[in-house]
């Protein structure tokens, strides 16, 4: 994929975004369709520069695999606990629990390569849920399947995040260990202890801050997304759901529709 058509990838989720597109849009055009992370990355700078809408934070996503680029996705919705997420923000009612972390002070693009306990001192820990979204105009995300790299450039399926109150003595924290436990109303819908896909969450942090120190840098107050240790869950019609970390906090929101 060269600039131009990562350019023209963008504008189209920019159009959805906005609600400007002509027409109801299912999957991207052939000639602008990516077909590698690398493809991905491109669309979400466009995305990252063209939207006109302030990144509250990033979704830092790793392929774990050799030649493979690591993900700097923006995020554009960040929610103070006991929101209510809309059908403006998102359709699907497809949520996860999910250990997020906020920067104390401002990360900037350097050369030099930030050390482990520098970004852990810039950092605090936070409970958080992420929705889900998908700009196409779909009923769910079964009508994206086999189109892995497309899901990605949906600026990863991300509607934004509801987020709790920041806990500063993460480190005492042995997340291996660490409950979760989701409700939706009264009943429980998950329950783990562990269970995150790098055991640490804050590794994904650590890797982020290098590799956003080499675009945009990491500014005080963004969300950083370290991926979930759960299972999407998928709520009801108008229901208030919530996640419970323990040593962590508390995090709440309801879907509105």
């Amino acid at each position: 994929m060269d600039r131009a058509a990562a350019d023209q990838a963008a504008d189209l989720i920019i159009s959805l975004y906005r609600g400007t597109a002509a027409g109801p849009v299912k999957h991207f055009p052939e000639d602008c369709s990516p077909a590698s992370f690398f493809d991905v990355q491109m669309i979400l700078d466009g995305l990252i520069d063209r939207l006109g809408r302030p990144v509250q934070g990033w979704k830092l996503y790793f392929p774990f695999k050799a030649g493979q680029p690591n993900l700097v996705a923006p995020i554009f919705t960040v929610l103070p606990s006991g929101a209510h997420i809309t059908t403006d923000l998102s359709r699907l009612r497809i949520w996860e629990p999910e250990i997020v972390f906020r920067a104390k002070k401002d990360l900037p693009p350097r050369e030099r390569p930030y050390t482990y306990e520098e970004v852990a001192q810039a950092t605090e820990a936070a409970p958080a849920i992420e929705f889900l979204a998908t700009r196409f105009d779909v009923a769910d995300l079964d009508e994206l399947a086999g189109r892995t790299f497309e899901r990605y450039a949906d600026n990863t399926l991300s509607g934004g995040f509801v987020v709790g109150e920041p806990y500063s003595d993460w480190r005492s924290l042995d997340f291996s260990k660490l409950r979760i436990v989701s409700r939706q109303g009264d009943e429980t819908v998950g329950d783990i202890r562990g269970g995150h896909p790098v055991v640490d969450p804050f590794i994904l942090v650590f890797v982020g801050a290098n590799t956003a120190r080499e675009r945009q840098g990491i500014r005080r107050g963004q969300v950083l997304a370290t991926l979930s240790p759960s299972a999407l869950l998928t709520a009801k019609p108008d229901a208030a759901i919530s996640a419970s970390f323990e040593g962590l906090g508390d995090v709440e929101a309801v879907f509105d529709y």
